[in-house]
């Protein structure tokens, strides 16, 4: 049973790791930065008042 839970917290922090590396990088940052001031940019002209 300990063995169990011991790899599933190895398991589980092997996940979290993996995560958190995956977009840590100043490529991917920039890229979401562009994404989302493109998003604010078509909102704002959708909802300005007319």
């Amino acid at each position: 049973m300990l063995v169990f839970l011991f790899l599933f917290f190895l398991l589980q922090s092997l996940v979290l790791c993996c995560c958190l590396a995956a977009g840590n990088d100043l490529d991917s940052q920039l890229l979401s930065d562009r994404e989302q001031m493109e998003f604010l940019s078509a909102w704002a002209k959708k909802h300005a008042p007319r």
